[in-house]
């Protein structure tokens, strides 16, 4: 496999010179293997993304959407497959509450927000929602998907193929509250079920060669209630799962190229040699 980062920025785009070193778009990789690539979300990253697969010739294209908050699915009306024929989109989460992906992708996409609805793009657009836990094959890569403790209904994935995986830890507060319903816990009940989500986080990232995770704060920044882990998070989880890498990833949009670069070296010193640490940027390619 390997792994590109297209957009790394959480929230929301960045275009200021000193953040462009790593990059201002919002949330996308691609996964590739034998020839495929497989697409983690659709933030603004998406755009360069899809002309890469568009001069490539690929046909069949399968995204893996963490959630539906703005910042993972504002790229996706300009992908450019979606405007061309005899193309096959199918996005996949899991299942939603209420409110179907396809109804959410179509309220999006339509006027007076957008000016070409879904109904117009000459792609074939499917949506797919998954079970938490399923796991399923997108052409040779493995698949897994599991709930994470985030705001609405939010996923994680792991991906295999051979002897590799990569997990996508995103968005996700791996140590705080309980935010699936927006409260915070209130009973033994809430507990349980907090530990099982911290468990399903695990579950996806055991013994990654690299975990591709949500760290948005600093320890002092830390917000208890909006969904999100800080880096030494992220470097605990590392240590718990046996990671070989951890990708520090959906950076804060205010956060520059030198204070990046500063907290890189600062967290892989931390690590100490136990497992590789990197702040994802636009345009690392990483094989695995």
């Amino acid at each position: 496999m390997k792994m590109t980062f297209w957009g790394v920025r959480g929230s929301f785009p960045v275009t200021a010179p000193l953040q462009l070193g790593y990059g201002g778009n919002t949330p996308c990789l691609g996964v590739e293997a034998n020839g495929q690539t497989v697409i983690i979300d659709a933030g603004t990253g998406i755009r360069a993304l899809g002309r890469a697969i568009v001069d490539r010739g690929q046909r069949e294209i399968d995204i893996l959407l963490s959630h539906t908050h703005w910042d993972h699915i504002h790229g996706f009306p300009h992908f450019d497959p979606l405007y061309r024929d005899n193309t096959r989109i199918t996005v996949h989460s899991l299942k939603h509450e209420g409110r179907s992906l396809a109804k959410i992708f179509r309220e999006q996409q339509r006027s007076p927000f957008f000016p070409v609805s879904l109904d117009d793009v000459k792609a074939d657009v499917q949506f797919v929602e998954h079970e938490d836990g399923e796991t399923f094959c997108v052409g040779s890569i493995a698949v897994t998907s599991r709930r994470l403790n985030h705001p609405g209904v939010a996923g994680g994935y792991r991906l295999e193929h051979g002897n590799s995986a990569v997990a996508y830890v995103c968005d996700a507060d791996l140590y705080g509250p309980l935010l699936l319903a927006h409260e915070l816990p209130a009973s033994s009940t809430d507990d349980l079920r907090l530990q099982e989500l911290r468990n399903r986080a695990r579950d996806l990232a055991h013994r990654a060669d690299w975990v591709v995770c949500d760290t948005f704060f600093l320890p002092d920044e830390y917000v208890p209630d909006w969904g999100h882990s800080s880096i030494d998070d992220g470097l605990q989880l590392a240590r718990e799962v046996d990671a070989h890498g951890l990708l520090l990833f959906h950076h804060r949009p205010g956060r520059d190229d030198t204070e990046l670069d500063s907290l890189q070296r600062r967290y892989q010193d931390e690590a100490g040699g136990e497992f590789d640490v990197l702040a994802s940027k636009e345009g690392l390619e990483i094989s695995l």
